[in-house]
């Protein structure tokens, strides 16, 4: 089967070549689990290898890269300090984390981590080992600094995605999904920061629930749900909630119809509802863009997969469901695999949007995009894309062979060739 073969290195015609393989072999360190203290040793090394290894080869770019994503992030004299301190970035990064650690112990500051402020804080929680979790905290934001550098090497608008989503909002997505001809959910209503206006049929239209997203958020962060007929009958009921929510105050949002999943779909373990998402992540290469992996996120306890129990790695050309995604974060790391078997209808077909979708582009820095989608009735549907900064490096400091093929792949950055 394809799957067997990309076990031995043989990549799908569809996929980065190097890279669906690699995922589906990784193992954790002999004798150790998952966020074990040995994992988290090891992907740090693998991080410190890909830093150390870009300043040997690239210093130039590199240098250029760490003032402005230093600057960023840290402030314009702290910033240019840590700049001119290039070699010593891995030991300042964890010092940082561990300073905001120990601040957090003796003066607790609730609200104050973007990545446990939604429903998506589940993907970013940390391991239960305390040892373990300190390591955590030093290789998270190295392996973020890593993958920011090999994505998107100096480009200012690509460095700037780390930070914010200054370009590729909402509306950048939805833009991209249509020119690739991919199903997403009917917009409604568009808010401006104070006023909604109709959107096609208008948000009063339809029988269809209504899920309203600000357009530069992330994580499910303000996401609101209106159920037709309680929360609301008429566009004013809807924009009155909205105008009395701080969180969309001066934030433009789209309100869109949600989608149900399919009714004939069996992606869920037993005791849960088919709720669910397909995280595709495209990588652009010489050829175009190719996926580089495909996860199920399911056993959801919500409307939102952000509420996942389970994920798997799904088999492209198969649509089969080969392996649990234990490793992708520790949340996940003991989580069981009945699925493991399953097929997965509708995948294929999302990939090859997806990949059309990211061809759309012309953002040049735009080297990979984590996509949503959702198997319906009706076939595959997007909810959007996300610059697949904080997505990658989970991947990135997986294996050697992970680190190694993002190694290779960085020389070019999947500019494409001539003939392509």
């Amino acid at each position: 089967s394809p799957s067997a073969q990309l076990k031995k290195g043989e990549p799908g015609p569809l996929t980065v070549p190097w890279g669906f393989a690699a995922q589906l072999e990784a193992r954790p360190p002999p004798g150790c689990g998952w966020f074990s203290v040995a994992d988290m040793l090891r992907r740090t090394a693998y991080s410190l290898g890909l830093f150390y290894y870009s300043l040997a080869t690239q210093p130039l770019t590199f240098s250029r890269f760490a003032l402005q994503y230093n600057r960023l992030w840290f402030g314009g004299a702290a910033g240019t300090a840590m700049t001119l301190l290039l070699p010593a970035t891995p030991a300042l990064l964890a010092a940082v984390a561990w300073g905001k650690r120990l601040r957090d112990y003796l003066l607790p500051q609730p609200g104050d981590d973007w990545k446990m402020a939604g429903p998506g804080r589940i993907w970013f929680l940390p391991p239960p080992s305390t040892l373990a979790s300190i390591v955590y905290d030093a290789l998270t934001p190295l392996a973020d600094y890593v993958a920011a550098f090999v994505l998107f090497g100096d480009d200012p608008d690509g460095v700037e995605h780390t930070w914010y989503d200054a370009i590729c909002k909402k509306e950048y997505w939805c833009g991209l999904l249509d020119a690739a001809d991919a199903r997403r959910p009917l917009q409604l209503g568009a808010w401006d920061g104070s006023t909604l206006h109709d959107v096609s049929r208008g948000v009063e239209s339809g029988g269809c629930d209504l899920v309203c997203k600000i357009s530069d958020s992330y994580l499910g962060i303000g996401d609101r749900v209106f159920k037709r007929g309680v929360d609301f009958v008429t566009r004013g009921e809807v924009e009155d909630v909205l105008r009395a929510d701080p969180l969309y105050a001066g934030k433009p949002a789209v309100l869109c119809e949600i989608v149900s999943p399919s009714a004939s779909l069996e992606v869920s373990s037993d005791g849960y509802g088919p709720v669910h998402s397909l995280d595709i992540l495209t990588l652009r290469t010489g050829e175009g863009a190719k996926v580089l992996s495909v996860v199920l996120w399911t056993d959801c306890t919500t409307w939102s997969s952000h509420s996942a129990a389970a994920g798997y790695l799904v088999d492209v050309e198969t649509e089969t469901i080969v392996a649990p995604t234990a490793w992708y974060a520790p949340y996940f790391a003991s989580m069981q695999a009945p699925l493991v078997g399953q097929r997965v209808p509708g995948a294929r077909e999302a990939c090859l949007k997806a990949m059309a979708a990211h061809d759309a582009s012309e953002l040049e820095w735009l080297t990979c995009v984590g996509w949503d989608a959702m198997i319906t009735d009706e076939g595959p549907t997007f909810f959007e894309g996300n610059v697949a900064a904080y997505r990658t490096p989970r991947r990135m400091a997986l294996s050697l062979s992970l680190a190694d093929g993002f190694r290779s792949w960085m020389a070019t950055r999947g500019k494409r060739s001539a003939a392509a």
